[in-house]
Formats: C-alpha cells, sequence, structure tokens
C-alpha cells in the first residue's frame, strides 16, 4: 500500500524527495504511535475492507470496537478469526441491529461514551499486562464510527474521548483507526482532524474503492489509489 501512495503535487526532481518523506513519516509512526481519522460516505463493506489493512498481518494485539448498527459482522474487519489470541472485540452497537443510523440525532441509537472508553482502555490494559508490554505498532485498535458518539452537538465531550483515546494509544506505541462515516468536507472532520496524525479519505467508485491520505504535518495529499 505504502509503495502505490504519491503525492498529488508531484514533479521534476522533488518528487522523490516527497516520497521518501512519506515513507520515513509512515515508518516513524509506527515507532511512536499514530492515530488516524478515516473519512468518506463509504459502504461499510469498505470500512471493514480497509480496516483489515489497517489492522495488519502477524503477531498483533488487534481490539476493534462497534457502535453502528448497520455495521457488518465483527469479523469482516479482521484479517483472521475474532477467537484468534490477541484479538477482542468491544461490541456496544444496539442489540436492534435493524436500525438504520443517520445523521439525524433523532435516528442515532443513544451510545454511553464512558462505558464505551473504560472497556477500551482496560482491554489495552490487560493486553498489555499479559504481553508484557508492546512492541512499536503491535497494538492495533479500530473503532467504528465516530459520528454515532456525537449527540445534540456535544463536540466538547466527543474531543475530549477522543483527546484521551488517542494519548493512551500513543503511550503505547500503538495504532489505531477510527471511521468517521461522513463525507471529507463535513464540518465535523474539520473539527476533529486536529486530533490525529492523518486523515484518510475513502471513496466508491464502480467496481473498487480508492483511497488518498491528507498529512497536516507533511503539507501534502495523495493521489489516490485503489484500495488493496
Amino acid at each position: 500500500m505504502v509503495s502505490r501512495l504519491r503525492f498529488r503535487n508531484e514533479s521534476g526532481e522533488g518528487s522523490s524527495v516527497r516520497d521518501v518523506t512519506f515513507r520515513e513519516w509512515l515508518s516513524g509512526l509506527k515507532v511512536s504511535g499514530s492515530n488516524l481519522l478515516v473519512t468518506g460516505e463509504v459502504p461499510e463493506t469498505t470500512s471493514a475492507e480497509f480496516s483489515r489493512t489497517l489492522f495488519g498481518q502477524g503477531r498483533r494485539t488487534r481490539i476493534l470496537g462497534l457502535l453502528n448498527p448497520a455495521t457488518p459482522a465483527a469479523e469482516s474487519y479482521l484479517p483472521g478469526s475474532p477467537d484468534s489470541p490477541g484479538t477482542q472485540i468491544i461490541d456496544r452497537r444496539p442489540n436492534d441491529r435493524g436500525t438504520t443510523a443517520t445523521c439525524s440525532n433523532v435516528h442515532r441509537p443513544m451510545i454511553d461514551r464512558q462505558t464505551f472508553r473504560s472497556e477500551i482502555v482496560s482491554a489495552i490494559g490487560v493486553h498489555e499486562e499479559r504481553n508484557g508490554g508492546f512492541e512499536p505498532a503491535e497494538l492495533r485498535l479500530g473503532v467504528d464510527s465516530v459520528e454515532l458518539l456525537e449527540v445534540n452537538d456535544d463536540l466538547v465531550s466527543v474531543g475530549q474521548f477522543l483527546r484521551g483515546l488517542t494519548a493512551l494509544v500513543r503511550g503505547v506505541h500503538g495504532m489505531a483507526h477510527y471511521h468517521l462515516r461522513v463525507p471529507d468536507d463535513d464540518p465535523l472532520v474539520e473539527e476533529l482532524s486536529p486530533l490525529f496524525d492523518a486523515r484518510i479519505e475513502l471513496r466508491k467508485r464502480p467496481g473498487w474503492a480508492e483511497q488518498r491520505w491528507h498529512v497536516p504535518e507533511l503539507g501534502e495529499t495523495t493521489h489516490w489509489v485503489e484500495l488493496s
């Protein structure tokens, strides 16, 4: 995936320099810990496909937090079995899975943010103790869908929730991704983006899906490339 990503304004002699910088930046995130915001009004199956990539292969501790009643089965987000050692699912989806989550607060399921956060924090702590600590990028956390945490325009509480969680992930040098299932130009994206290291925008095309990265630290955006 990394080798196929190129900045949009690459040209001439400077393009290779920027590509190296981008790869070095990604490598640095794996060492220091990272939090990525995944945007785009795409089908749940597309989000699940991309999550499988971000959760990584090999020996990992994978924690998946689910909020959206419209999401597919948990195993569709994971590269392996949900029953694998080191994999934990925190499912706070309403029992009525027929509920449709929309942008209207009237139709949104009520999410207990504090309970959801406590369960994630507890899961990270249990696995960290069991493993005797985490190697860089060993912990992988995925959360779907962040937009359901915002009720009655309570952005302050949502920001506090995310700020605490992103700090925890960085503290153990983990890698986390958070699906915000709204268009990339939605005001909510602008409000929350500063809390994250980068933003990955998804879009669905006829027959395939694509991604591009927005990297504020480098002041760059990549070309669109097909999900793989």
